[in-house]
């Protein structure tokens, strides 16, 4: 009797846990292919970057522009169409080198002859935010330092910032009641070569399409629960 009290209860608590977000839907790359079939680069920025697959990862190597101070460059995400009222994206930063790798959120620039990524979205990168150039005085101007994950969950307007399930800043945006445009973004100064490696690019929602070993998340979480059950 004990024994099936307790199993009711794991699986209640599981349950709860997995549906209180919302998010049970992910896309999930992984970098395991040797094309990355889901991303277009900027043609402009393909003699200055390079975006390659290498043993499961995402290695980038820039090489800047001299005498530009600051610089972005943009990996845009293809995989499939998204127009998204609800939606969380992380990513995995393994290592930064001289550049600032982030996720770029947010929305396309349809006057433009071809839709412009970066113009209406957001970038979260592990130091900082930049704003769109669209509407530029909406972005907090705060300081931070990620390490190793950055995740984003968007709710109608709504962004919250996280690492590792710790929040670290949140807004609203007025201009963006929803994300139909993401992608990969490295900033840097005037440095030498840059090298940066990311892994893990997951992308959740109700309207999300699934794609990989959605295990992977699920079972974090149960074993979390198990451990709680059992103290």
């Amino acid at each position: 009797m004990k024994r099936r009290l307790f199993l009711v209860i794991f699986l209640s608590l599981l349950i709860a846990a997995l549906g209180q977000s919302g998010y049970t839907a992910a896309w999930i790359e992984d970098f395991s292919e040797a094309q990355l079939d889901s991303w277009k680069k900027e043609i402009e920025q393909d003699k200055n970057a390079t975006w390659q697959t290498k043993d499961g990862l995402l290695d980038i190597w820039i090489d800047p522009i001299p005498g530009v101070i600051v610089q972005d460059y943009n990996l845009e995400f293809i995989g499939f169409p998204i127009k998204a009222e609800k939606l969380r994206v992380k990513v995995s930063v393994l290592e930064k080198g001289n550049g600032t790798p982030g996720i770029l959120i947010g929305q396309y620039d349809h006057e433009f002859r071809e839709m412009n990524i970066s113009r209406r979205s957001y970038t979260f990168c592990t130091n900082f935010i930049w704003g769109p150039r669209a509407f530029p005085a909406q972005h907090p101007n705060v300081r931070f330092d990620i390490k190793n994950e950055i995740e984003i969950i968007f709710n109608k307007g709504h962004f919250q910032l996280l690492s590792e399930g710790k929040l670290i800043l949140e807004f609203d945006e007025p201009n963006l009641p929803f994300i139909e445009a993401i992608g990969i973004a490295v900033y840097l100064r005037e440095v030498p070569l840059v090298h940066t490696v990311l892994d893990d690019f997951i992308i959740s929602g109700p309207s999300i399409p699934s794609n990989g070993k959605l295990d992977v998340q699920s079972s974090g979480k149960t074993a979390v629960l198990w451990g709680r059950l059992k103290r």
